[in-house]
This record gives structure tokens, C-alpha cells and sequence, in this order.
């Protein structure tokens, strides 16, 4: 057997399990590489030092070196650290004036913070002892490290060989700011910019920048880069022409779960454990969660939970229009979840109007897989959805989704067909709050078919969600970039 060529790849993020979390990227970002790891791959995390790292790890942290760089007309002084976690090596840079602060995102000088940290984990390369031939960016955060390694980095004999990899995770975000705080933070006249398409309709678009410079792009399943090459600006999405540039250049590669940590049968934050071979753990979960959150203990209602970042593309407005319809049927419905605060107002305002079966609680970890495993339906009406992970941790913990036929959905929950009894769930196909109440109320006939849905569920905890397939694929991938002679310019 041929022994496989070894592969160094720094995989970049901003958000890693357990370090920092604000939705599915920080679990790609943990357990993608932990995965190409056990395949030989020496891959390597760096992420920010965020005050949650700083709170809960300090005292694992290695300090590795300090460095300095040039940025908005200033020289700013940042430091490495390092710890092993989880089978990760994980570099920390640390700069207290843009990292210490109460929330990961959401202040006025966002682009310096992030554009600080792409040029700061290409300066820091060199003192770390470790010299990539890959760098794995992930979301507008990283968008600035293809363009500073192609336009800064390049000359200089250490950087000479590296390649990049820009994964798009969530098209939602993608780093919008004035061409003014560009050109401050940058030091770059705008018509750089202009002059080779890199500007976004007068303001600078860092996922853009990040798709244009990277050797390749990808996302996290086929169905979503299928997608997004297919787009148009007609239908709102102004990335459309940059997307349709590197079509030839795109890859869709599945999202997976880690299967040890996602593990029903050895899970200590459920209330009590099971595997597919005895589901009376799962009914006992069940009852639990019922009394904890105050519904009335009905082993004979189905439980639909809805567990996600409450944000527009997740298809919530499908919600708001039928709640007053599905909640008149015999159900309980669970959400679990915080974002937008609209969101936060209009489920606390129907537990309100139905307090004997909807509850609503902010997201909290350990209440979120006790959804997952005392629910029976899961419920995941995306408008459009890249990948999703809820869905993969539903199924593995025994709760049948019930999904709109959108990207990684698509990929990833088969139909259940009630002739031949095959299929991992419900799943509909158009954004109607008609057609999604539709859908739930086939789940909930299912669920009252015993036989056909002790099917469905053990087709669903014995699914192959891990990450060894994709990883594969990830691998197959990094070995084509850095194999091939770059030919993208931007």
C-alpha cells in the first residue's frame, strides 16, 4: 500500500469548539481538523484569543512568541499562545485591544479587529515552528489572508509556496464596510480596488475579497455550491458575479459531526443515556424535559423542537405566520436559540398565548442537547442553509427532522416514503408556511405509527454523520491546491 504524502495545512477561524461559539462553523472548526488529523494530515487551528479563552484556559495556555505589524498608520504589538485540546493543536493570537471584550463581533471597528488578526496569523507563521503549505480560511473573518499573502507575503521565500483554501460557511455575513474604513485601515487608495474588481458597488465586500484571491473556494455541501454558482444578482444576492467567476473553482464538500462527542449513549449532559438498540433512554429524556420546562408530561404528544440562531434565513417568518394554526393540533413545541431580538419578543409572545405546549429558552448548551434528545421531531424550515449541523445531531440523537429541500437539507435528510418505508424524515419543498405545516403534520402522523417510526428513527441514529468521508474529500482537495500552479490572480 502506498503511503499517503503528508499534508501541513493551518486551518484559520474565528470561532472553535470549545474556545468560542456562536453556531455550526466552531464545531467544523474542531472537528474537520481533528478528523484530517487521524488521516495523517498535520492540520493546526488558529483563532483569536477571546476573553472566553482567556476565562476558561488560561491556565493551559503556552506563550510562543510576540510579534508586531503595521496596521491603520500604526505599529500593534500581538502575541502567540498554544494548548492541545481534543487531539487540536490550537494557536491563539492574542492582541488584548482588539480580542478582550465582552462579545466575539458586533463592534464599530470590526473590519481593524479581523483584518488585524488575517495579517497578524500570517506574521505570526514564521515564529510558531510550523511552515503550512496550505492556509484553510473559513467566512469573511479570514477573507484578508488570500489577498495579503498574493499582494504582501508572497515575496518573501517563506510564503513562496503556501496555497489557500476560502470556505463559505454562511453567505448571510459577509464583512460589508465603507470604502473610507477600507482605505484607513488598509493604507490602500481605493482605486486598488477598483481596478481589479475586488470593490463591492462602491464598498468593500471581505468575502469577496476572500473569493477572488483564494486558489480555491469551497462550501459545506454540494447542494449549496450548486446553488450559489446558479446565482443571479436578480435574485439579491450581489456576490453572484464573483461566484460565477470562480464556478470552475468551486467544491462542495458535506459538513459532518464529530460521532464521539454527539454520542447519546455516553452524553452526560442528557438526563440519562441510550443507543438505537434501547430507545426507554430516549423516553425518559422525554419526560424529563417535559417537567423541566413546565409542559404537561404526555409520553403520547409529540415533542417538535426547534433549536438555532434566530436569524431570517432560518426560515422563522414560516413560523411566526403558523404558529396559531400548528399549536391548535395536539403537539408541544420547544425552541431553543437566540439572535435577532425581534425573535426573542414574538416566542416569548406565544408561550404566552399557549403556556400548555410551547416553551421558549435562550441558548444554553446543556438544555440544547437535552432538546435534542427529548424531542421527537426536529424542526429546520431554513430559507437557505449551507450545510446545518442541528439537523446531523438531531438524527443522531434519535429526533426525525422534518427540513425544506435547500443545500446541505437536501444532502442530507432522505424523504420518507411511506410505500416502500424508507427515508430519515419529512422534508418540503417550498418557503409556505402552508406547505411547512403540512409537513409537520405528516411528522406527527408518522410519529403515531409506531412500527413506521421506530423505523425512521433507528434509519436516523444509525446514519454515517461523521466526518470521515468529508475529510477525505477535504483531503483529496488540499492535495489538488497544492499540487497545482496558481493561476487565479486577483
Amino acid at each position: 500500500m502506498t503511503a499517503l504524502s503528508p499534508i501541513e495545512a493551518l486551518f484559520v477561524s474565528t470561532e472553535v469548539y470549545p474556545f468560542a461559539k456562536t453556531g455550526g462553523l466552531a464545531d467544523v472548526a474542531a472537528f474537520l481538523p481533528k478528523a484530517l488529523r487521524q488521516r495523517g494530515c498535520d492540520v493546526r487551528i488558529m483563532m483569536p484569543k477571546f476573553r472566553s479563552v482567556q476565562e476558561r484556559f488560561s491556565g493551559e495556555l503556552r506563550f510562543v512568541a510576540s510579534f508586531e505589524l503595521a496596521l491603520a498608520g500604526r505599529i500593534v504589538q500581538g502575541a502567540v499562545e498554544t494548548l492541545e485540546y481534543g487531539g487540536n493543536i490550537v494557536y491563539f493570537i492574542d492582541c488584548p485591544h482588539y480580542f478582550d471584550r465582552e462579545r466575539i463581533y458586533d463592534y464599530e471597528d470590526e473590519l481593524e479587529r479581523f483584518v488585524f488578526f488575517c495579517k497578524a496569523a500570517l506574521t505570526a507563521l514564521p515564529k510558531i515552528g510550523f511552515q503550512p503549505s496550505l492556509i484553510h480560511c473559513n467566512d469573511w473573518l479570514t477573507g484578508f489572508i488570500p489577498f495579503f499573502l498574493k499582494n504582501e507575503f508572497r515575496q518573501l521565500p517563506y510564503y513562496a509556496g503556501m496555497k489557500t483554501l476560502f470556505t463559505i460557511h454562511a453567505m448571510l455575513y459577509q464583512g460589508v464596510f465603507h470604502q473610507r474604513a477600507a482605505t484607513e485601515v488598509l493604507g490602500l487608495d481605493w482605486s486598488y480596488f477598483t481596478e481589479r474588481g475586488l470593490d463591492f458597488y462602491g464598498q468593500l465586500n471581505c468575502m469577496k475579497i476572500g473569493i477572488l484571491s483564494a486558489d480555491k473556494v469551497s462550501t459545506v455541501s454540494p447542494s449549496y455550491a450548486t446553488e450559489i454558482s446558479k446565482l443571479s444578482p436578480l435574485q439579491m444576492e450581489p456576490l453572484a458575479p464573483a461566484l460565477r467567476t470562480r464556478r470552475k473553482d468551486l467544491h462542495g464538500i458535506l459538513n459532518g459531526i464529530d460521532m464521539e462527542e454527539n454520542n447519546p449513549a455516553t452524553d452526560k449532559r442528557l438526563f440519562t443515556q441510550y443507543d438505537a438498540s434501547d430507545l426507554s433512554g430516549k423516553a425518559v429524556n422525554k419526560r424529563e424535559l417535559q417537567q423541566l420546562l413546565g409542559l404537561p408530561v404526555r409520553p403520547d404528544v409529540p415533542i417538535i423542537a426547534l433549536i438555532s440562531r434566530l436569524e431570517i434565513t432560518k426560515g422563522l417568518y414560516l413560523l411566526e405566520k403558523s404558529y396559531h394554526e400548528l399549536l391548535k393540533d395536539d403537539v408541544q413545541l420547544i425552541v431553543v436559540g437566540d439572535g435577532i431580538p425581534y425573535y426573542d419578543y414574538l416566542f416569548n409572545h406565544i408561550m404566552e398565548r399557549f403556556p400548555n405546549n410551547m416553551r421558549y429558552r435562550t441558548y444554553e448548551e446543556t438544555l440544547a442537547y437535552r432538546a435534542y434528545a427529548g424531542a421527537d421531531l426536529f424542526l429546520m424550515p431554513s430559507y437557505t442553509e449551507a450545510c446545518g449541523i442541528s439537523q446531523l445531531i438531531g438524527m443522531r440523537y434519535g429526533t426525525v427532522p422534518i427540513v425544506r429541500e435547500t443545500g446541505g437539507l437536501v444532502d442530507t435528510v432522505q424523504p420518507y416514503n411511506a410505500e416502500t418505508g424508507e427515508g430519515t424524515g419529512i422534508t418540503f419543498k417550498y418557503a409556505n408556511q402552508w406547505v411547512m405545516l403540512d409537513a409537520i403534520r405528516r411528522g406527527v402522523e408518522l410519529y403515531h405509527d409506531r412500527d413506521a417510526w421506530d423505523g425512521v428513527v433507528a434509519r436516523c441514529m444509525t446514519q454515517q454523520l461523521g466526518w470521515d468521508q468529508s475529510a477525505g474529500e477535504y483531503r483529496k482537495l488540499y492535495e489538488k491546491i497544492v499540487g497545482e500552479k496558481r493561476t487565479v490572480e486577483a
